[in-house]
């Protein structure tokens, strides 16, 4: 599947532009490319040049009276077509040089964008950033009742549980899970323990090495077992096979049936208590999680 690659390269001049002088002398590098112009101007606002290609590349020269010039250029995401795009790139750096001696200032030149492969590299942040992976492989891709689920390969961290579009679990993420877990300073040996979701298995495979007397896990969505109990085995072990073991059970329930038990354990936080919080490097979500350990507060 043909892919477009989007190219960037930014120009922050250190004193007002002149923008005509700019688009002028930019002028004869993208007609050596054989690369048609359109030019829009507007009284105090500076200028926007549209070169088109007859291959069908085109790109935006958009000059900001104030010092900014950007250029934005969309091509076809092949080898011969990225090093035409470079090229171009780098003259225009060079002749941006040229012109603005006497007004140095910031350039700014970002990897390339690739829009519309066959492969998504790109999935946002908890808050809002985008980040671009090194995914190599479709691994799962199936819509379950409740949501789309997928699992990718990275290079760098494995294959990836991703739900709706949210970055879920890797198979490097170990410290997440441990974190949730307590990092070690919780005893869970010989007792009770309910784990509402989780259904990639990872909390379940680490819980009941601390031999509990009974876990009990409470999952929406078969589908996310299924696909993680095959593509996620570095996570879930073997756990997630047969969902009744000697110290746990699995269970798949609906939403409401989650949402009461939800509810129910809530309900045990209406008294005094007492928390510590724990910073970690989750690998795969490239972000800092912060964790924090609730208890009932002890009686004087």
């Amino acid at each position: 599947m043909a892919a477009a690659r989007h190219s960037t390269l930014d120009f922050k001049l250190g004193a007002k532009a002149d923008s005509e002088t700019i688009l002028k002398g930019l002028q004869s590098i993208f007609q050596e490319q054989g690369m048609t112009e359109s030019v829009h101007t507007w009284q105090d606002h500076g200028y926007l040049a549209t070169y088109i290609n007859k291959n069908g590349s085109f790109a935006n020269l958009r000059i900001y009276p104030h010092g900014l010039v950007l250029l934005d250029l969309q091509s076809y995401d092949g080898d011969a077509e990225g090093k035409e795009v470079d090229s171009l790139l780098n003259k225009v750096e060079e002749r941006m040089k040229e012109l603005s001696q006497d007004t140095t200032g910031r350039v700014k030149r970002l990897p390339p964008i690739v829009r519309g492969g066959t492969i998504d590299r790109y999935w946002p942040t908890a808050d809002g950033r985008l980040v671009e992976y090194d995914i190599d492989e479709v691994v799962y891709d199936e819509d379950s009742p409740y949501q789309n689920i997928k699992i990718l390969h990275s290079k760098q961290f494995g294959n990836i549980l991703i739900l709706s579009g949210d970055v879920n679990l890797a198979e490097s993420d170990l410290a997440y899970t441990r974190a949730i877990m307590g990092s070690g300073k919780e005893d869970y040996t010989g007792k009770d323990v309910l784990i509402l979701g989780g259904g990639d298995g990872g909390i379940l495979c680490e819980i009941v090495k601390l031999k509990p007397k009974m876990v009990t896990m409470v999952e929406i969505d078969q589908m996310v077992i299924d696909g993680c109990k095959k593509y996620m085995r570095k996570t879930c072990g073997d756990v997630l096979d047969n969902l009744k073991g000697d110290c746990y059970q699995g269970n798949c329930v609906n939403l409401t049936e989650a949402l009461s038990l939800y509810e129910e354990q809530l309900g045990h936080l209406y008294c005094p208590v007492e928390f510590s919080k724990e910073i970690v490097c989750v690998p795969s979500y490239l972000e800092l999680w912060v964790f924090y350990t609730v208890w009932k507060k002890a009686k004087p």
